[in-house]
């Protein structure tokens, strides 16, 4: 017997997106549209399950009439990108990759950031994806990230401090290092093969790939 593929939820935020991913969903992952990112999944020929939010960016003249509509007053305390990932954790999903997600207001991106550690604290797990970016929690453990082609690769941490740090297969490694949250030491670095490991013995890191712009296109 063939080991069981962890679905996934798919939430389309409005974050500018001049380059669209290739996004190719399995059968019984989850489309979600947070107001106006319905107008990425429309251009990708993608047929979301639920549209969610306030609709202050999409007009009605655009919202279809052939999904399932979740509709917020404007005066609320989550976000509407929050507003899908909440619905996608009610709908039993606990692996999320949001696009459009980072880029445009700085706001919204730190906003959608702090969606990723409210993701990891309900033992779900996010991936923000933006034109030229992308962004990951990795908490305490040891994983493998593959090389993207053209791009940097940055820790940051997201706690006061992180502790025992190893950075392996990148151009500036590190062992057992204390990364903390008012000095950026792990920007800006580069996968020096097919992949690099993250180690972690405390804390909490912000895991990002970033791409100049020159380099856009394809995908993320």
């Amino acid at each position: 017997m063939g080991i069981e593929k962890e679905l996934t939820c798919y939430i389309f935020a409005g974050a500018p997106m001049e380059f669209l991913p290739l996004v190719s969903p399995e059968p019984g992952d989850l489309i979600l549209c947070a107001d106006g990112g319905y107008r990425y999944a429309k251009v990708l020929g993608l047929k979301p399950d639920y549209l969610v939010g306030d609709f202050d960016t999409l007009p009605e003249r655009e919202i279809p009439q052939d999904c399932q509509i979740r509709r917020h007053p404007i005066q609320k305390d989550d976000t509407d990108t929050m507003l899908a990932v909440k619905l996608g954790l009610s709908l039993g999903f606990r692996r999320f990759v949001l696009y459009g997600a980072i880029g445009g207001r700085l706001d919204h991106t730190i906003a959608n950031v702090q969606t990723l550690l409210f993701l990891y604290a309900r033992g779900a797990e996010g991936v923000l994806i933006g034109e030229r970016n992308e962004a990951m929690l990795h908490p305490p453990g040891r994983r493998v990230y593959p090389a993207r082609p053209d791009s940097y690769f940055s820790v940051f941490a997201l706690t006061t401090a992180c502790k025992g740090v190893c950075l392996e297969g990148v151009e500036y490694p590190l062992q057992d290092a204390e990364l903390t949250a008012d000095f950026p030491l792990g920007v800006s670095n580069h996968i020096t093969g097919e992949q690099a490991a993250v180690t972690l013995a405390e804390g909490m890191i912000l895991l990002v790939f970033s791409r100049d712009r020159h380099q856009s296109g394809g995908r993320a």
